[in-house]
C-alpha cells in the first residue's frame, strides 16, 4: 500500500472508530481498499465482531461489509455469550451480600457503547474489598472455578493490584479479582477507597452494574493504555476513552483527573493520550483539558506509536522497543525503576500469582 494511501485510509479508519462517522461522502478505490486492509488487522488485534460494530458506517463507502459478516457474527454471538456469564456472576456475588466494582470492559460497554454486547470482550475485572476476596471464591470453587496458575513470564506474577484469572469450568467465565483498580502506581491518585466511594449502579434489563464515576473510568483507562505502552493492547481502553469523552466530556471535572493523574505520575501518558486522540482524527474540541503532545525523547517515542497506530500494529514490538517506550514516555523514573524491580526480585521468587486466600481453598 502506498504511503499516501496508507495514511487516508488510516484517517478515516480511525475517525470512524473514534467519533462514528467516517468524516468523507466517498471513498476512491485506492482508498477503500487500504481501508479494508487495515480493518483486517483490527478485528485480528480487537474482534471481528466489535471492529464490524465501530465500522459499520463505512459500509454504505465500501459497497461491502467491512468485516467478513460470519466471522462478525460468531465474534458478537460469543461477546453475548460471555457478557451474560459476566452478568450471572456478579448476581451471585452481590447476592452473596458482596460489593463488587466492575471495572473496564463490562460495565464501560453499557455506559459508552451501543450497542453493547460487542465491546465485551475478555475478563470480568471485579474490584472487592480485600475482606471479601476469600468470601467470593468460596462462592465459586463449588461451581468448579480454578485458578489459572501458569506463568507467562520467567518472573512470575508481578501485579499488586489483581491476581491470576479465576476460572469456570466451560471456561467462558474469567473473573480478575481486585484490590485496587490498577497496578501501582495508579493508587497514589485513585486508591480502591476513592473508587468505592464514587462508584454508580447502571440498572440493565437484565441485571444491576456498579461501576467506577466517568473520571474514574478516564483514570483506570489511562492506566491501563499506560500499562500496555500504548500498543495494540490498549486499543479498547483508547476507544472508551473516546467515546467517554464524546458523551459525557462536558461534565467531566477536568481538575480532579489532572490532580489524580499528577499523583499516579501519569500526567505525560495522560498528554500523549490526548494527543494521541487528536492525531488520530478525534475533534481537540470535544477534549476538556488541554493537548499537549509529548516533547524531547518522548516526542520520537509518540511520533513511532502514531506510526504504529496509522499502521493498525502491522508488526509486533520487540521487547526493547517496549522497554524504551516505558523509560521515554509510558513510566516516570521511579515507576520504570520499580517494575523492573519487581521483575528481578520475580527471577529469584516468581509469584503464582494466586491470592492467599486461596490456600487451602482450592487448587490451581
Amino acid at each position: 500500500m502506498a504511503v499516501e494511501t496508507r495514511s487516508e485510509a488510516a484517517a478515516v479508519l480511525w475517525r470512524t472508530v473514534l467519533t462514528g462517522a467516517p468524516g468523507v461522502a466517498s471513498l476512491d478505490p485506492a482508498t477503500a481498499d487500504g481501508v479494508r486492509v487495515l480493518a483486517a488487522r483490527l478485528a485480528a488485534r480487537c474482534s471481528a465482531g466489535w471492529t464490524a460494530t465501530l465500522l459499520a458506517p463505512l459500509a454504505p463507502l465500501l459497497d461491502a461489509p467491512v468485516v467478513d459478516p460470519s466471522a462478525a457474527t460468531s465474534s458478537t454471538l460469543l461477546s453475548k455469550l460471555t457478557r451474560a456469564a459476566h452478568l450471572v456472576a456478579l448476581r451471585r456475588l452481590e447476592e452473596a451480600g458482596l460489593h463488587p466494582i466492575v471495572l473496564k470492559g463490562l460495565a464501560n460497554a453499557h455506559r459508552l457503547h451501543d450497542p453493547a454486547a460487542p465491546r465485551v470482550l475478555g475478563d470480568l475485572d471485579v474490584l472487592l474489598p480485600r475482606s471479601e476476596i476469600g468470601p467470593a471464591i468460596d462462592l465459586f470453587v463449588p461451581l468448579g472455578f480454578r485458578f489459572g496458575g501458569t506463568r507467562r513470564t520467567r518472573w512470575g506474577f508481578i501485579s499488586d493490584a489483581s491476581f491470576v484469572p479465576f476460572y469456570s469450568a466451560d471456561g467462558i467465565t474469567n473473573i480478575d479479582f481486585h484490590v485496587e483498580a490498577d497496578a501501582w502506581p495508579l493508587p497514589l491518585g485513585l486508591a480502591a477507597d476513592d473508587v468505592r466511594a464514587g462508584a454508580r449502579t447502571l440498572t440493565l434489563p437484565d441485571g444491576i452494574v456498579r461501576m467506577p464515576r466517568d473520571e474514574h473510568v478516564l483514570l483506570i483507562c489511562l492506566a491501563n493504555i499506560t500499562k500496555d505502552r500504548f500498543n495494540w493492547q490498549a486499543v479498547s481502553k483508547v476507544i472508551d476513552v473516546s467515546r467517554l469523552l464524546s458523551r459525557h466530556g462536558a461534565s467531566l471535572d477536568w481538575r480532579e483527573i489532572e490532580q489524580r493523574a499528577a499523583r499516579a505520575r501519569l500526567s505525560r501518558p495522560l498528554d500523549a493520550l490526548l494527543a494521541l486522540l487528536v492525531a488520530l482524527g478525534f475533534p481537540p474540541a470535544a477534549i476538556p483539558g488541554a493537548v499537549r503532545p509529548p516533547r524531547g525523547l518522548a516526542a520520537h517515542t509518540w511520533r513511532r506509536i502514531i506510526d504504529d497506530w496509522h499502521a493498525v500494529f502491522a508488526t509486533d514490538l520487540s521487547g526493547r522497543a517496549l522497554l524504551w517506550r516505558d523509560l521515554t514516555l509510558a513510566q516516570a523514573p521511579a515507576t520504570f525503576a520499580r517494575f523492573n524491580w519487581w521483575r528481578v526480585k520475580g527471577l529469584v521468587w516468581p509469584s503464582d500469582g494466586i491470592p492467599p486466600e486461596a490456600r487451602g481453598r482450592v487448587t490451581p
